[in-house]
Parts: structure tokens; C-alpha cells; sequence
């Protein structure tokens, strides 16, 4: 059995694009956790979190690594302006889920720090949504 068929046979309603699992962005957490959890798959590795803006949503995308098969697989979802954290999950989420929250504008629940990292805290808006206003910047750094 590939790992496609064990993860198809634990999760029904997900699609299969290439080697990217799309699912519902309510079960991210109950997909990470059984990928992380099972013995067969053991997708340890959290590499990133990547959040693109496609206008009408945004489409996050955790490149996951299993070191046990030595072997790649990208989990996709698409949100619209919050999900649930999975730093609790893999720790390595904590930094990517705050610069998405600064970003982008999208809120990770049960993420207990989540914070602007590259932008001052009095920044209006999210610089990389295709919805951002662009002004002159050193207005707002300097306010």
C-alpha cells in the first residue's frame, strides 16, 4: 500500500493533485496529526508554511517531509481569513503562522503568541494580500 492509499483509506473526502493532498481546511489538524502519529507514514517535518493569494481565497500549502520513507509530500487547503494553528503540532509552525497572520491578515486559532513579526505593530493592513492599498510606506513607519 502507497501512501496515497493509507491516507485515502483514513480520510474519504480528500483530492489527490500530483504529490499535493487538498483537503477541507477544518480538518488540517486531524490530517497533519495522523500523518505526524502513524507508523507507516510518519511525516515528522514541518518545512514551512506557504500562503498564496489567489483573490478570491488564500491557499496555504505545508510542504511535509516523512525522514522514515525519506519522502515529500504537500498538504494544500484554502482558507479565507482564519484556520486552526498546528504549532502544536509541528513547532516549526509558530514563526510561519505569525508572518502569514502579519502578512497576509489570516488568524491561526490556538496559536497563543500570534504576533506581526516584519511589520510594526501600528501597520494598517496586509502588504502581501492582492487587496492592499499601496501608499507611501514611510508614512506609516513613521507613525
Amino acid at each position: 500500500m502507497d501512501k496515497f492509499d493509507i491516507i485515502k483509506s483514513k480520510f474519504f473526502d480528500i483530492k489527490f493533485d500530483g504529490e499535493k493532498v487538498v483537503i477541507d481546511y477544518t480538518r488540517i489538524r486531524e490530517i497533519l496529526m495522523f500523518l505526524k502519529s502513524s507508523p507507516e507514514l510518519s511525516y515528522d517535518t514541518l518545512f514551512t508554511i506557504v500562503a498564496v493569494d489567489n483573490t478570491d481565497y488564500i491557499e496555504l500549502i505545508y510542504p511535509i517531509v516523512s525522514t522514515y520513507l525519506n519522502d515529500r509530500l504537500y498538504i494544500s487547503t484554502n482558507i479565507t481569513d482564519k484556520t486552526s494553528s498546528v504549532a502544536d503540532i509541528y513547532a516549526s509552525a509558530y514563526y510561519d503562522e505569525c508572518e502569514i497572520y502579519d502578512l497576509f491578515g489570516v488568524y491561526f486559532e490556538g496559536n497563543k503568541k500570534l504576533r506581526r513579526l516584519l511589520m510594526p505593530e501600528s501597520w494598517h493592513g496586509y502588504p502581501l494580500r492582492k487587496d492592499y492599498q499601496i501608499n507611501d510606506e514611510r508614512l506609516n513607519w513613521n507613525a
